[in-house]
């Protein structure tokens, strides 16, 4: 039996906010608002990590490589023409996808593809009465870039010969393959995307290389871009504080 006891933590909630259709509005003429929920995504070691503190009395390795074997399992499961019931939480079912042009049709790879399909269980579908709903401000919602650290050095808005930085701050997601989003620094008027070479799972803590060439003194600025989704404008955030280059 388990140890653990479903329970809604109090300190959280599932925030929202009310934002304009513009993709309905551009199709049907008309204004329309939707709500946009922001939920953090939580991975399976996450999961783990979260059961241990609340009570298991198991690992948090030992749920993870169970969770990640439930997961290879799953997969095979469905690949050999099983559907999958997860408790009362999702069904998982194989679907194939395509047009047949008669009964005697058969599956062709290129015009018909092999699909999965979900769909949520009894527990899922009554989880409204025990979630706690709370709106939120754009501002609440909106990337931030908090403080950036001269990597090699350890020291606030410094730059030196290595040009990498630390960024930390929170909700930084972007579409790393649009070339007009991501980190971007500016020294005078030339103005370039910087490479990231590691960003955390929590999207709080990301390490960059600047790409320009820098005189000792030399003092630049940081700004992260990004577009929330593909009706809203591209947001430019910048840093608040210059940076400088030291030796």
């Amino acid at each position: 039996m388990s140890s653990l006891t479903a329970k809604n933590n109090p300190g959280h909630a599932l925030h929202y906010e009310v934002v304009r259709n513009a993709l309905y509005e551009k199709n049907r003429g008309e204004r329309s608002y939707f709500a946009r929920v922001h939920a953090e995504v939580k991975s399976l070691r996450e999961l783990a990590e979260t059961m241990v503190r609340e009570g298991s009395k198991y690992k948090a390795t030992e749920i993870f490589a169970i969770l990640q074997d439930f997961t290879d399992l799953t997969i095979r499961l469905l690949q050999e023409g099983y559907a999958i019931n997860v408790g009362s939480l999702v069904r998982f079912r194989p679907s194939i996808r395509g047009k047949f042009t008669s009964e005697e049709d058969v599956f062709t790879r290129g015009v018909h593809q092999i699909v999965v399909t979900s769909a949520t269980g009894s527990v899922l579908r009554n989880i409204a009465a025990n979630t706690v709903v709370e709106r939120v401000n754009k501002s609440d919602t909106l990337p931030k870039l908090a403080a950036i650290h001269n990597t090699t050095t350890g020291r606030l808005n410094t730059l030196c010969h290595t040009k990498l930085l630390t960024v930390l701050g929170k909700r930084l997601t972007w579409d790393i393959d649009a070339p007009n989003e991501g980190f971007f620094a500016t020294l005078g008027n030339d103005s370039r995307r910087c490479e990231v070479l590691h960003v955390n799972k929590l999207k709080t803590n990301v390490l960059i290389k600047v790409p320009q060439d820098f005189q000792v003194g030399d003092q630049f600025s940081i700004s992260f871009h990004t577009q929330l989704t593909e009706t809203d404008p591209l947001l430019n955030i910048p840093y608040p504080a210059p940076l400088t280059y030291e030796a």
